[in-house]
């Protein structure tokens, strides 16, 4: 069957089919039941759907995510907490995820935290993928885990902007309410396919490749962007935070 018949049996559009078969979508357990039933093939659908999502610490949507930054060849993203995964220290991302979720056990702190750095292995790509990044002013100067820890992973930002892996801006602390004031997104770019975005919510993220959304994404990025200083006052601001954590700590 081709991608077209498969949707059309599943009520879904080809795209969907194909995210599907290059694992950039997740495919839902009803999903695995529905294309043994169209595919006739007893269950073995089913059988691999169950042996890919054997319950680990690491949540599927943070699968998902590294799947499409493996696969992009530009990133957007704006967060207003904390500094993004992508460039965190290790110890930063435990601290961020033990703070984040107090309820998870130490063992299962380490494999999200190893999750997280596997990532980062992007960063040495070559070509590597264009960055762009806006940071609310407070994850800049939020404390978490540590004024140490916080003073690392400053050290680590201010790294990556000198070597230009990561284009990153700051929206100043009071320039009033604007689009991102809705939450933490990323936007996709890619090689050989249309663009796709995320979301964060309390759960995890939602993943969006409708045109449409994209777009929405797109024009909150550049209003957000266009609120925050320029990369070379950003990273001044980066530099005099991680001078007075310097001298706090002195």
């Amino acid at each position: 069957m081709t991608q077209v018949e498969v949707g059309q049996a599943m009520r879904v559009v080809p795209s969907t089919v194909s995210a599907w078969e290059c694992g950039t979508r997740g495919l839902q357990e009803a999903g695995a039941r529905e294309l043994d039933r169209i595919f006739g093939t007893s269950g073995v659908v089913l059988r691999a759907w169950n042996t890919a999502n054997t319950p680990t610490a690491v949540p599927e949507w943070y699968e998902e995510v590294g799947q499409l930054e493996r696969m992009m060849s530009e990133l957007r993203e704006y967060q207003s907490h904390v500094i993004p995964g992508l460039i965190q220290t290790p110890e930063y991302a435990r601290a961020t995820n033990k703070d984040t979720a107090p309820w998870v056990a130490s063992a299962e702190l380490d494999e999200m935290v190893t999750s997280r750095m596997k990532r980062q292995a992007i960063l040495e790509k070559d070509p590597q993928p264009l960055i762009y990044v806006v940071l609310e002013a407070t994850a800049i100067t939020r404390v978490i885990g540590s004024r140490t820890i916080l003073c690392g992973q400053l050290e680590r930002v201010l790294g990556l902007i000198e070597t230009e892996v990561v284009r990153l801006q700051v929206v100043p602390s009071n320039p009033g309410c604007h689009p991102g004031a809705s939450g933490a997104f990323r936007i996709y770019s890619f090689a050989t396919r249309p663009m796709a975005a995320s979301a964060e919510h309390q759960q995890g993220e939602i993943f969006m490749d409708d045109p449409v959304k994209v777009q929405h994404c797109l024009a909150i990025f550049s209003a957000v962007q266009a609120e925050a200083m320029s990369p070379r006052q950003s990273a001044d601001f980066i530099r005099k935070v991680k001078e007075e954590l310097d001298d706090t700590a002195a």
